[in-house]
């Protein structure tokens, strides 16, 4: 079943997990890093070889070495898994969970979540547009272990008890991969909802203060979209905040195809850009500029 799980064309699990190619060179493929964040596209995939490199990070392989950076975790039947929950093939959940987990200790060790406060992890949200006081009321801290090496990054919580962790240089995930649900008030469901791809964008959007009274859905991958279905049913009003790429234009066409008008796409917000974050740098940066020139 390893030769089936590595058969999966890279290019089609990076597209279930919501990340589409920037540019296509021949047989190679360029995308943004799912890694960590960044603006120029250094994560190449060769569809010929079906393999994967990325240039920032000094590091490639395989489709499962690149579960392994996502997942951080060398437990080879967590990693099937994970493979497995994204993009679905014959047999492999019943083998995977079949396999004994490596004698080795898996690679995220002593994982503990605090509250967010260490000053880098702040001064990253800062620098994609979000102030502290919203990044402290609305994320954690966690704090691991990798490979030996200690290492911490921004936790999100997700409805299954694990965290969605970003940090300059990371992306991905502790536990489960599933999506948020952030209730407005605690007396009730409101009657209109937001649903975000990603976390950064709910911060994003919190902090333009365009989402007051409003439940929210963070997807925490696009893969995801079927598991919101029962969360939608109750609203009058669901706002789409999702990225203007083929992954995310995909998601809005299944949720409209259900939910029909009761669906409104919001992206015309930021239609020049590929998503809200994006948008609310750019706004960011711009206002810093006009803020140094009138001084």
């Amino acid at each position: 079943m390893i030769k089936e799980i590595k058969s999966i064309p890279l290019a089609s699990f990076m597209s279930r997990l919501g990340h589409e190619p920037a540019a296509r060179k021949g047989t190679r493929l360029w995308y943004k890093s799912p890694l960590r964040h960044e603006h120029t596209p250094s994560f190449k995939v060769e569809t010929a070889l079906n393999c994967w490199y990325d240039f920032g990070l000094g590091k490639g392989g395989n489709i499962i070495d690149l579960a392994a950076e996502l997942y951080q975790s060398n437990d080879l039947s967590y990693l099937m898994r994970c493979i497995a929950d994204s993009y679905p093939v014959p047999s492999v959940p019943t083998v995977a969970s079949s396999f004994a987990p490596r004698h080795s200790a898996p690679s995220m060790e002593r994982f503990e979540v605090v509250p967010l406060e260490l000053r880098a992890l702040v001064a990253y949200l800062q620098e994609r547009g979000i102030p502290a006081h919203i990044a402290k009321a609305n994320c954690k801290e966690a704090h691991y272990s990798f490979n030996g090496k200690p290492y911490f990054a921004v936790a999100f919580e997700n409805v299954n008890n694990g965290w969605e962790l970003r940090n300059r240089y990371f992306k991905g995930c502790r536990g489960r991969k599933d999506i948020s649900y952030l209730p407005w008030s605690r007396d009730g469901p409101s009657t209109e909802c937001v649903v975000f791809e990603g976390f950064i964008d709910y911060l994003s959007a919190l902090t333009l203060g365009i989402i007051s009274g409003a439940d929210a859905i963070i997807l925490n991958s696009v893969v995801n979209v079927n598991k919101i279905m029962p969360y939608l049913k109750d609203y009058i009003t669901i706002n789409c905040y999702l990225d203007n790429d083929t992954a995310g234009r995909t998601a809005l066409t299944e949720l409209t195809a259900i939910y029909g008008s009761t669906v409104i796409d919001r992206s015309i917000l930021y239609s020049e850009f590929n998503d809200l974050n994006e948008f609310l740098v750019t706004q960011s940066f711009t206002k810093n500029i006009l803020s140094n020139e009138n001084k």
